[in-house]
């Protein structure tokens, strides 16, 4: 079984495709149930349970709906938000909190939740480039997932039992890189970077992550997979999932 959180639109959905392609039982989570039973209606693989990660109760609904599963084979903590997008100056406690209680608590705590039957398999984080790079406006986020990066080592630190890894995907043509270009000028220059590499279908297509992630979750052995925090556009792996007409565009600012 795997299970994908924020599995209703983007990478979630086209990982859960991919997964069921290739004839794995899949379980999506989200908050959207319309989204979800859309996500599922491709293959009779896919389950789903609403269910709102960031809580406690909602945790408890996915622990649920696995009762009956004794092996998870993967858990790959898909669910992430990105607004509100104002200066930090500017943010308020309850938004800041909600932007950790999605993409940082939740990771951790729903791991922690299904660890008994994720031995021997993988959780994967799907991490971002804001980790790393600050962006003027996206302070929770960048922090959030900083946070998220830092988490995965740990996870590392303390599990010989679970492989856990992050994944920086990309840039990718989805709601959140839409929300984005909406989102006025905080820093204009990034928008105008994102909304050029749209214009000019530089984005990556999230049928392409879903493949890039296929290819972690099944055929790379785990002490590869905990060994980096995989990056899309390092070109040193493309040759090991990549398949025309699929590309990852090279980045140029």
């Amino acid at each position: 079984m795997f299970i994908v959180t924020g599995g209703g639109s983007g990478i979630g959905q086209a990982l859960a495709h991919a997964l069921a392609v290739l004839d794995k039982d899949v379980l999506i989570v989200g908050r959207q149930e319309h989204s979800l039973k859309n996500t599922a209606s491709y293959s009779s693989l896919i389950q789903y349970v609403s269910a709102d990660v960031s809580t406690l109760d909602g945790r408890h609904q996915v622990y649920d709906a696995l009762k009956d599963v004794k092996k998870i084979d993967a858990l790959i903590h898909n669910a992430g938000v990105i607004d509100p997008i104002v200066p930090l100056s500017k943010i308020s406690e309850d938004a800041f909190q909600r932007v950790m209680s999605i993409n940082l608590e939740a990771p951790l705590f729903l791991t922690q939740l299904l660890q008994d039957k994720l031995i021997g398999g993988r959780v994967l984080h799907i991490g971002s480039g804001a980790a790393h790079f600050p962006v003027a406006g996206w302070g929770a986020y960048c922090v959030s997932k900083a946070a998220l990066s830092m988490l995965t080592r740990c996870w590392q630190l303390e599990s010989n039992q679970i492989a856990v890894a992050s994944v920086m995907p990309g840039i990718i043509d989805t709601a959140m890189q839409a929300q984005i270009r909406a989102a006025g000028s905080m820093d204009a220059d990034k928008v105008d970077f994102f909304k050029r590499l749209y214009h000019t279908k530089q984005l990556i297509q999230p049928e392409t992550v879903a493949r890039f992630l296929c290819w972690l979750l099944l055929d790379v052995d785990a002490s590869h997979y905990v060994s980096k925090e995989w990056d899309i556009y390092d070109e040193s792996h493309h040759a090991a999932w990549l398949r025309s007409p699929q590309v990852v565009p090279r980045l140029e600012e």
